[in-house]
């Protein structure tokens, strides 16, 4: 088990692990401790030459389920003593958190949870598969949540109220990575919601309803950004068969953002930029609206409930000034078998998109693969039952400073076998940017996107021993002028075997690769010989 941000998330581990150890009824708890050698051999292109460094690191892990606490999370920090060729010595964190409890049952319910990885900084530069060797084109990440929910029923009436509130902030390095065109680095953003909904299912009525409101504000340190949006919507299910309902909603919506020019170089005509690689601000000029859609929305749809291990759900309609699409499948055929797929549609930012993805990932996470240090960014957030989890690589695959809309669509699947479990993550994100059209340097109506998924299989070849295999791989393609697209992926094969009660032996072979446009491909290969003392 591999793997917001410092002590802070470290105290709330350890809090909910103690809150919920009294009434657990089996808590799992457990620190490691790994010495590694890592060797990294350019094969062709014109990347990093051979190195080698030994890394150290420590884990905490825990995993806590009664009745009233969930706590699932685990931390990582390593330290890389650089040896041979270009890396220097670094400290590097791995953590995702999630914590649940039921302060008064049926009524109110805590939720929070912090994550620590790595995102990707110059859309135009590298996109590095692993994170080994100098890191290129990575930051440190940091992203935590806190959300109270209350709900509860009166007869056939429920009602629900929530409140999220969401901090995520990029690690800001002394020099900003460029290679294209320049961009605004992001930097740190506070996001907040609150939710409030009131229905009741059929008893009088021959169908559901729901009335729900929802209230959405974001400020950004780029820019001094802020996102407002406002939204009221009825929704009416009506059953037509034993399995299937249509659904329909209508409402009103508002939604505006609004940003500060950017201090133009009287010498460059180019943005100023600041210590942390982001745009310096004029605080002389008046804020600019860049986006402010306001007015009717409406939606239909179908659910289709075969089972009650099976659920499809098709909406289509007009949002944000025109056609929107969003779905939902989950499959469950058994206990050791699940799927979800995802269809998304709505106004984003960095910010947003981690701690909602976050915060909608499962509350008991798996964590045998809850995070792993070995990749250049987390793709998707497993939880532990069949085929439940989020997937957030297309957001930390550009730490964009701006806002935009976002349509996408995630595949999560797992299967667990007698010996052998098998896992994988697929994404899909197109980024219609926000931006003030005006700007010396302008996003507005820049389209990229990006695919990413990740697959891998492991099992037990002896009690004491066994292998796993593993691919991950990322496509992003850049729709800014000048900026190229990027093409990487990692291949490894991995063995452990144990010995007696606390000690495992670890090696992997891996072929990492990356391609730019206009440029030739780099392609490395990696070796790894480990030593893990569990206490």
């Amino acid at each position: 088990m591999n793997r917001v941000t410092s002590r802070a998330v470290l105290g709330l581990l350890a809090g909910g692990a103690a809150c919920g150890a009294a009434h657990a009824e089996r808590p799992q708890i457990g620190a490691f401790f790994d010495i590694q050698q890592v060797v990294q051999s350019q094969l062709s292109g014109q990347g990093v030459d051979d190195l080698t460094y030994t890394e150290v690191s420590g884990t905490l892990a825990a995993q806590i389920t009664n009745r009233r606490v969930i706590v699932s999370g685990t931390y990582r920090l390593a330290y890389r003593i650089p040896e041979m060729g270009d890396t220097q010595q670094s400290f590097v964190q791995d953590g995702v958190m999630q914590a649940q409890a039921v302060v008064i049952e049926e009524w109110l319910t805590v939720q929070g949870g912090g994550i620590v990885t790595r995102s990707r900084i110059d859309p135009s530069g590298p996109a590095p598969p692993t994170n080994f060797g100098s890191g290129r084109n990575l930051t440190q990440t940091y992203s935590g949540y806190i959300q109270p929910m209350l709900a509860h029923r009166i007869g056939d009436l429920g009602f629900s109220a929530n409140y999220r509130y969401g901090y995520t902030k990029n690690k800001s390095d002394g020099g900003a990575f460029s290679t294209g065109p320049v961009t605004d680095r992001f930097d740190s953003s506070v996001s907040q919601q609150a939710q409030l909904s009131l229905g009741m299912e059929r008893s009088s009525l021959p169908f559901d309803w729901k009335l729900s409101g929802e209230v959405r504000a974001e400020d950004l340190s780029n820019l001094d950004q802020q996102l407002r949006a406002l939204n009221i919507i009825g929704e009416i299910k009506l059953p037509v068969a034993e399995t299937i309902a249509l659904v329909t909603s209508a409402g009103y919506e508002k939604t505006r953002t609004t940003e500060r020019e950017a201090l133009i170089d009287a010498l460059t005509g180019l943005p100023v930029i600041g210590r942390g690689g982001g745009f310096v601000s004029d605080l002389t000029k008046p804020r600019v609206l860049t986006y402010d859609v306001s007015g009717f929305i409406a939606d239909g749809g179908v659910i289709w409930r075969p089972s009650r291990r099976t659920r499809f759900e098709a909406r289509a309609g007009y949002r944000y000034g025109g056609f929107s699409v969003t779905g939902l499948v989950e499959m469950k055929p058994s206990e050791r078998t699940g799927l979800t797929v995802i269809i998304s549609d709505q106004i984003q930012s960095f910010g947003q998109g981690l701690t909602s993805g976050l915060a909608n990932s499962p509350v008991n996470l798996d964590l045998g693969q809850a995070i792993d240090p070995t990749t250049s960014f987390q793709n998707c957030l497993f939880g532990k039952a069949a085929g439940s989890g989020r997937c957030i690589g297309g957001t930390l695959g550009q730490a964009s400073a701006n806002m935009y809309r976002e349509r996408g669509a995630s595949i999560i699947f797992t299967r667990a076998l007698r010996q052998w479990n098998v896992s994988a993550g697929l994404g899909y994100t197109r980024r219609n940017y926000i931006d003030d059209p005006n700007a010396v340097v302008s996003l507005a109506g820049v389209v990229d996107q990006s695919i990413f998924g990740n697959f891998a299989v492991g099992g037990q070849l002896t009690r004491q021993s066994g292998v796993s295999f593993s691919f991950t791989g990322n496509m992003f393609k850049n729709g800014q002028v000048g900026a190229s697209d990027v093409l990487s992926g990692s291949a490894s094969a991995n063995y452990f075997r144990t010995f007696g009660r606390g000690i495992q032996m670890q090696a992997s072979v891996a072929v990492d690769a990356s391609k730019q446009d206009g440029l030739t491909a780099d392609v490395s290969g990696r070796a790894q010989l480990g030593l893990q003392y569990r206490f």
